[in-house]
């Protein structure tokens, strides 16, 4: 943990999410990155999870937010002093009781920076790099495998403060990001599944995604396209993402998840991508 950075990590971890997140993109971004205007001037993310777009087109200005509040403190610090976090994560020791008791830890008790290193390190060291809490709202993954695990990304880490240094960041419910939108944005947003025909761990339980907030978003829609302001929806491949693609161009796409929560969810997946622009390979 206390190993320097070497250039070839630099160089690896330009442009890479420093979070593992269930249901991220990472191995979509060949796919969606075609999708992003390139007269774009700010970039919107209204459930930002690992914010695996975002990090991989580090666009000039963006609007992160997310409902999980501990995730967009972590941003935050990382922002304002990514070295301060990275001199606590060196303070964190690894192994399987070292998870427990840091895991214990109440984070309202320790300053932002400490309160994001812990965040970092349980992420990194948790079970499939999962999210999930009680109904007192706290963090309760069990200690994952670390056997063969690589350390937390120094520089990882301070490429992200740089990514982040003009990105608004909120938390809120993902119309609270659409209400500040405003001609000239791009949005990409990834929503937690609410699938119908088959099991699926949810990235929020405190805050399970409806049918209701399905609704909500299609409205939100075409409110941003009435706007004419682009967006690009990723969705699993069910009967609502049919109802969200309703009017809209759409193309399935396969893709693998590599994290988890059950291990039957595993493999390869089929993702809807909902979008009012112009489709892959379609010219207008």
């Amino acid at each position: 943990m206390t190993m320097q950075d070497t250039d070839a990590d630099k160089r690896t971890d330009r442009g890479l999410p420093f979070l593992r997140w269930a249901g991220s993109k990472r191995k979509l971004i060949p796919v969606l990155s075609e999708y992003y205007p390139h007269d774009t001037t700010r970039y919107v993310e209204p459930f930002a999870g690992s914010a695996c777009l975002f990090f991989h087109l580090h666009p000039k200005r963006a609007l992160l937010c997310d409902l999980n509040r501990d995730l967009i403190e972590t941003y935050r610090a990382i922002q304002l002093d990514v070295e301060r976090v990275i001199e606590c994560i060196r303070r964190l020791p690894v192994g399987k009781a070292a998870y427990y008791k840091v895991r214990a830890v109440d984070p309202t008790r320790l300053t932002l920076a400490e309160q994001a290193a812990r965040f970092i390190y349980l992420n990194k060291y948790c079970f499939n790099g999962l999210y999930r809490t009680n109904q007192r709202g706290e963090f309760n993954v069990p200690f994952g495998n670390t056997k063969g695990a690589d350390r937390i990304s120094e520089e990882r880490l301070r490429s992200a403060s740089r990514n982040l240094d003009e990105v608004t960041l909120v938390c809120g419910d993902f119309s609270v990001a659409l209400e500040l939108t405003l001609p000239g944005d791009f949005v990409y947003m990834d929503p937690p599944y609410k699938v119908s025909d088959r099991r699926m761990f949810a990235e929020y339980q405190a805050a399970e995604f409806t049918y209701h907030d399905v609704s909500r978003l299609h409205s939100h829609l075409r409110k941003l396209d009435k706007r004419g302001i682009p967006f690009l929806v990723s969705y699993a491949s069910s009967p609502e993402a049919e109802d969200l693609a309703r009017g809209w161009n759409s193309e399935e796409v396969k893709t693998a998840r590599s994290i988890a929560g059950f291990c039957g969810s595993r493999g390869s997946v089929h993702e809807v991508l909902v979008t009012n622009l112009t489709l892959r390979g379609v010219h207008a």
